[in-house]
């Protein structure tokens, strides 16, 4: 029985469960408010309120879930990530290549080539003959010329291009450290949102002074029902 204000639990029987300040706080996940009411509700149940009235009581934890719940959701969306302790390494390289090149040659070759000869004819005992071919019987010419050209032209294209993707992962040190160091790690944030509503409720629990339980908690009473965790 509260000695100094009013339980938790009497504020249910009276109020309701959604009516207490908590049905509109900002929360990561809306299907995850009825949980964490309820472990609210369980933490607090037989805790006398800290203020002098319900209304003021709702008004207080409201505006301290809406003031606190913006953060701690930070926390629930890292909690929920999966990662894996032995893996420390874990890096991608993506080369990419392209050449193009182009060749291109010409040429011309020139070439001539000139030709003169003579054959002459005279029967002995003939004098030799002078230098100008008098007195031989006969003689032969032949003037012979030959002009040659050629041009070449040379053209090559070429392209190549290449792709290397590689990806390297694992883990550096001792896996047994790297696991203690991920243990480290682990929050219950919904423990964190409970100890910050402490100011809301009564540090000084009852005083054992005597007092009757005839016609307390009806409806939603501490023994008659629970919310489940």
């Amino acid at each position: 029985m509260a000695d100094f204000t009013i339980e938790l639990c009497d504020v249910i029987d009276l109020e309701g469960p959604n009516n207490i300040g908590l049905d509109d706080y900002p929360i990561f996940d809306e299907s995850y408010r009825t949980h964490l009411n309820n472990k609210i509700i369980n933490h607090f149940l037989t805790r006398e309120i800290g203020q002098e009235s319900i209304a003021h009581f709702r008004l207080q934890l409201r505006r301290k879930m809406h003031e606190i719940m913006p953060y701690w959701n930070q926390h629930y969306l890292a909690s929920a990530k999966t990662i894996d302790p032995l893996l420390t390494i874990n890096y991608r390289t993506a080369t990419n290549s392209e050449a193009t090149g182009a060749v291109t040659g010409e040429g011309t070759n020139n070439s001539s080539s000139d030709a003169k000869s003579r054959a002459v004819a005279s029967t002995l005992p003939q004098v030799m003959l002078s230098g100008n071919g008098d007195y031989a019987e006969n003689a032969q010419d032949n003037v012979s010329g030959t002009t040659a050209e050629a041009s070449t032209t040379e053209s090559q294209n070429s392209s190549n291009s290449g792709n290397v993707d590689s990806e390297t992962t694992g883990y550096q040190g001792n896996p047994a450290v790297l696991i203690a160091e991920w243990r480290a790690t682990f929050v219950n944030t919904d423990m964190d949102v409970i100890n910050q509503l402490e100011p809301l409720f009564m540090g000084i629990f009852m005083t054992a002074d005597e007092y009757t339980t005839e016609g307390r908690r009806t409806g939603y009473g501490f023994f008659g029902w629970g919310f489940p965790l």
